[in-house]
């Protein structure tokens, strides 16, 4: 299977800690998922991801917890509840409703804590084999005082297909574990548990799905049991074959529980709203833009960004789309465009539509900015500026080539009759 993921860096404020750099990995597009690995790392979540993401129309977001994978951590990020209000505000910002949260392990303690936190944009939440609870009479193994083949003897129904033989790693890879076992440190303290946390699930109001492995030894069954017995409605799945992270052993298992949990409490219905400054913001050079509708809301029959374009900033070379319709309504300043070789100047108030076929282009030549909403039935061209912003942050320039390249993917092509 190809993997088809993509990763970015984003810059996320979060109340009370500050800016916070998270490097998110997406693949796939439909019903959107956020995916948190445990202390294994994003290696441990990434071939559930890509399995996720093919299997059916979905969108998986796997965050790699800062600190994790050589990511600075800023020092005022902490704690799991510090990585819940993370999570939430970095769903805010991308605008993404309908949203259910996986998390094994250290992800889903972070998990809980995100249902705690109430989102409207969460419809569910899949706690896999989440630490985070006390129970005195079944604690969580002394994690950091196990060698890596304990750790897998404990974490894994089949642990010789899962040892890791951690003398032949190179040193680079040794030095990343050791920095992930430091912040696992941080966030999740020794044992990982919070005294206050299962008093506090009775809060939870959105739905909750625990699943266990049979064969965790890391974090005993009895977790898993009250978790489910103290969030009000939880449902709980037990998979016999699996231990600490089913995900890696049974994912085939995994998947449809998943999926039937997420389809059975996803919001189809669920209203879409993004409020100033809110939205997934993508820099394309001097023009910014702001995605309001990915198309997620709208079963992606529409998609509708919001463009600023500076004073004196011309547009792209005149194209042509193939298979949807583009509109522009000018919201203010004032906005140039270009269609074949007639050109008309735009103020605010004015709504431009431009069918499949026909060449276009726009800029803004006057001393204002121009705000544009600029609008796609399908929502077909909203990835195309996803790989624009991924190809300008990459360092490569954008020629003409590879921005034709890219077009080529979404039924678009430069109109060279009316090269500007």
């Amino acid at each position: 299977m190809a993997d088809t993921a993509s990763t970015n860096a984003y810059t996320v404020t979060v109340d009370g800690i500050g800016p916070v750099p998270v490097t998110v990995t997406q693949r796939g597009e439909g019903r959107p998922f956020l995916l948190l690995h445990g202390g294994a790392g994003s290696q441990s979540v990434d071939g559930f991801a890509e399995l996720l993401s093919t299997a059916e129309p979905a969108r998986v977001l796997t965050p790699l917890h800062p600190g994790f994978g050589g990511t600075p951590r800023p020092e005022g990020l902490d704690s799991m509840p510090g990585l819940a209000k993370l999570y939430v505000q970095l769903i805010d910002d991308l605008g993404l409703t309908g949203v259910t949260v996986i998390g094994n392990s250290i992800g889903g303690w972070i998990a809980a804590e995100i249902a705690l936190l109430g989102s409207p944009r969460v419809s569910g939440v899949i706690l896999v084999d989440a630490a985070g609870l006390q129970i005195d009479e079944h604690p969580i193994v002394d994690f950091f005082a196990l060698s890596m083949d304990q750790v897998a003897e404990l974490s894994y129904f089949r642990p010789d297909a899962f040892r890791i033989d951690l003398d032949s790693m190179p040193d680079a890879v040794k030095a990343i574990m050791g920095a992930n076992r430091a912040a696992l440190a941080t966030y999740g303290g020794n044992p990982m548990s919070d005294a206050t946390l299962l008093g506090r699930l009775s809060a939870v109001t959105v739905p909750v799905l625990v699943v266990w492995g049979a064969a965790d030894r890391i974090v005993p069954i009895e977790h898993g049991r009250a978790y489910a017995g103290a969030i009000p409605g939880a449902e709980f799945r037990l998979i016999s074959d699996a231990g600490h992270l089913p995900q890696l052993e049974t994912p085939d298992e995994l998947l449809p529980v998943v999926w039937d949990f997420a389809t059975a409490h996803g919001h189809d219905h669920a209203v879409s709203l993004v409020g100033p400054g809110g939205g997934e913001k993508l820099p394309l050079g001097p023009i910014q833009m702001r995605i309001l509708e990915d198309g997620q809301t709208t079963s992606h029959r529409l998609g509708i960004g919001e463009i600023t374009i500076p004073p004196h900033t011309d547009g792209p070379a005149q194209h042509r789309h193939a298979r949807h319709d583009e509109g522009f309504y000018v919201v203010s300043g004032a906005a140039r465009f270009t269609v074949g070789e007639q050109s008309y100047d735009a103020p605010a108030g004015t709504m431009v539509m431009i069918p499949p076929g026909a060449p276009h282009t726009f800029a803004n030549p006057g001393d204002e900015p121009a705000v544009v909403l600029n609008t796609f039935t399908p929502d077909l061209y909203v990835q195309y500026f996803r790989e624009v912003r991924d190809l300008l942050a990459s360092g490569q320039p954008p020629s003409g080539k590879a921005l034709a390249d890219i077009m080529t993917r979404y039924a678009t092509a430069p109109a060279h009759d009316f090269a500007s």
